[in-house]
């Protein structure tokens, strides 16, 4: 029976029920606006512990919703009591729900969805960074007020990321048809849960029908198909442009590894689809104010220009004499390196300056040295931290760095280093021990690889997972913070036909391996070789010759179905390792481009896992690899003749410093530095 009130609202009728909640279209009399009542209205049960966890449970709901704060987030009005039962108040969303939108219409374009989910993106961000999952996004909770404005609503089966006690009630929660694979399976979820029930609502968007041809709000009891099929969308809908069907691919990956990052990843991906540049969108412009903030900004730089160069013209007539130029430049902007007593063990130092911190005497190469397979020495990282070191582990000099993980570690001309980390670029110069930051990008752009090719004329950037090709010039990368940026560097060669991670070049730079994620296969994690004409890239796309492993190794299970590192001689042969444990370590095998034969070839302790960060050397004569016996946790780092691989022979390790590698789960990534 419908209750005449709740409160000072007086209930007009009834929305919807649940197992313990009801929920009201009402009259505020105070305020004199409609509103929506949701109720704790369980009867009482013979289980009274299950009907306090329920109670216990909406009461969590009202906490979380309390706690969010967005203009895409249905407000709360009120909470309250009513003889006993806790009760919420939000606004009334006259523009009915996504699902009476798809029902009215049929479907919506490119550009239209891009711009609900353009609004919707932010408010579910600002969620997973309180760690609040959302975890049942779906047409029916997604709202229009009177002006179609959208927002998210109910957040009735949310949860904290991590919760520190574990519910009663957890478990499968969600609807059917939305769920990602981890909610299915009962599994730990975060924000990319969201990312695949938001790709299935995207997908649903285009083409005006539930994409995997489940019905939402049905039951299932079942994990789902191992197969995991996702939608062609481009079938669906051909009028979608091409770029489609790999966002499809990404949002509604099986692993959660292989989505998007973030809610904002895929908006944007989904932003650039509909609109080209990111910003272009006008739902950006309608709400952020945009092209008047650009505009402010535009007049702002141009009088600061004006201004500066007023001053500079005068100042070097010496009519300023604060502001005159210094007869001879002395300036230097890094700080002078510190070096510490030699030891013979390595001892943690806290960084303070990016600076060098020698732990013995600077390499020094005679003509008496012998440089098995060309290389003279090599950089590592251990404990975020990079090192230096002969062949042989002695001479170590550490280069002080802040203290990150840090990850894409090379060699390039000029006796150079760079690598990765906080989503920077560096550049290290291996005389000095100085680093120097290159170029850092936006938080919520994801940098992965960072590549300069042998003769150190071009710079392949992946960012967001497309590749950014284009001349490799110290002053214009520091100019760089953002992927959009990269798009106006001149002579930019662009790519986006698949979801890039780090890129090797070839010894001739025709042509590159990239680590990408390809959905369509059982095993997405690949290396595609491919051709690359740089310098007419505006007329050729990038040609693909060969996919690494393919379906060339069999794996013993689904958990280790990644490529936890990968090498290249730049020719023919590949080394690379799956991951069977400790983020990374795996079975070690040799591809032949060739031939087209893959081989496993563990060549230490009989065979025995597990290896990663193979690598080349300069020659391609000897391979380096860090290894770790399946039932240890110690770290091992070898350097052996790549003849001698399959002999059987027993290998002794390079005599690194004692407890060199601090953790089971370092990532070394050595580079190999070519004998000059």
């Amino acid at each position: 029976m419908l209750p005449e009130s709740i409160g000072r609202y007086k209930i007009k009728e009834e929305l919807g029920r649940s197992q313990s909640t009801v929920v009201y279209r009402a009259l505020d009399v105070q305020a004199n606006r409609e509103v929506v009542v949701k109720v704790f209205a369980l009867e009482s049960t013979e289980d009274a512990a299950h009907d306090l966890s329920l109670k216990a449970h909406f009461r969590r709901e009202l906490k979380m919703i309390a706690s969010l704060e967005h203009s895409a987030i249905v407000p709360v009005y009120d909470v309250g009591e009513h003889n006993g039962q806790p009760f919420f108040v939000m606004r009334y969303m006259a523009g009915g729900s996504l699902n009476r939108l798809l029902a009215k219409k049929g479907k919506l374009s490119l550009q239209e969805t891009a711009q609900i989910i353009d609004r919707i993106a932010p408010a579910l961000d600002s969620a997973h960074k309180l760690n609040i999952i959302h975890r049942d996004i779906k047409p029916d909770n997604i709202l229009f007020d009177f002006d179609m404005h959208p927002y998210i609503s109910d957040f009735g089966v949310a949860t904290p990321e991590k919760p520190a006690v574990p519910s009663s009630i957890e478990g499968k929660v969600g609807t059917p048809g939305y769920m990602s694979p981890e909610q299915e399976n009962e599994e730990t979820v975060d924000e990319r849960s969201d990312v695949y029930s938001l790709g299935v609502v995207i997908c649903q968007m285009l083409s005006g029908k539930h994409p995997l041809g489940s019905e939402a709000g049905g039951s299932s009891s079942k994990k789902k198909d191992p197969e995991h099929t996702i939608p062609d969308i481009l079938s669906e809908v051909p009028e979608l442009p091409p770029e489609m069907g790999e966002f499809v691919n990404i949002a509604l990956a099986k692993d959660k590894r292989d989505r998007y990052v973030t809610i904002m990843h895929l908006a944007r991906a989904l932003s650039r689809a509909a609109f080209g540049e990111e910003h272009s969108s006008p739902l950006r412009e309608r709400y952020g104010r945009t092209a008047a903030i650009r505009t402010s900004l535009i007049w702002i730089i141009a009088s600061l220009t004006f201004l500066l160069a007023f001053f500079w013209m005068f100042a070097r007539e010496g009519n300023i004499p604060f502001l005159s130029v210094a007869s001879t430049p002395t300036l230097n902007l890094l700080l002078s390196e510190t070096v510490d007593t030699p030891t013979e063990t390595l001892i943690p130092i806290l960084p303070t300056a990016t600076s060098a911190v020698e732990l013995t005497p600077t390499i020094v190469p005679t003509p008496e040295n012998i440089y098995p397979g060309d290389a003279d020495q090599f950089a590592i990282i251990s404990g975020n931290q990079i090192y230096l070191m002969n062949m042989d582990g002695s001479g170590v000099v550490q280069i002080r760095t802040e203290n990150s993980p840090k990850d894409n570690l090379q060699w390039i001309p000029g006796n150079r280093l760079i690598f990765m980390s906080r989503n920077c670029a560096y550049i290290v110069d291996a005389e000095t021990k100085q680093t120097q930051e290159l170029s850092c990008f936006l938080n919520n752009e994801l940098l992965e690889g960072f590549s300069v090719s042998p003769d150190g004329k071009f710079a392949a950037i992946s960012i967001q997972r497309t590749l950014n090709i284009f001349p490799f010039d110290v002053e214009t990368l520091q100019g760089i913070t953002s992927r959009f940026e990269l798009l106006e560097v001149k002579e930019n060669c662009f790519y986006n036909q698949v979801p890039f991670r780090e890129v090797l070049w070839s010894k001739d730079e025709t042509r590159i391996a990239a680590h990408v994620i390809d959905t369509r296969l059982a095993n997405p994690d690949q290396i595609f070789l491919m051709n690359a004409d740089i310098g007419n890239c505006a007329n050729v796309a990038l040609s693909r010759i060969d996919t690494i492993p393919g379906g060339r190794i069999d794996f013993e299970s689904d958990s280790n179905r990644r490529i936890g590192s990968f090498d290249w001689d730049g020719k023919n042969l590949f080394l690379l390792n799956d991951s069977v444990r400790n983020d990374g370590f795996g079975n070690l095998y040799l591809y032949n481009s060739e031939t087209r034969e893959m081989t496993k070839i563990n060549p230490i302790n009989n065979g025995q896992c597990c290896y990663r960060d193979p690598r080349w050397s300069p020659d391609g004569k000897y391979i380096m690899f860090a290894y770790q016996r399946f039932d240890r946790s110690d770290i091992s780092l070898y350097y052996i003749p790549f003849a001698d691989v399959q002999s059987g022979a027993a290998f002794t390790p390079i005599d690194l410093p004692s407890g060199f590698f601090a953790t089971s789960r370092e990532k070394p990534q050595p580079a190999l530095h070519q004998a000059e």
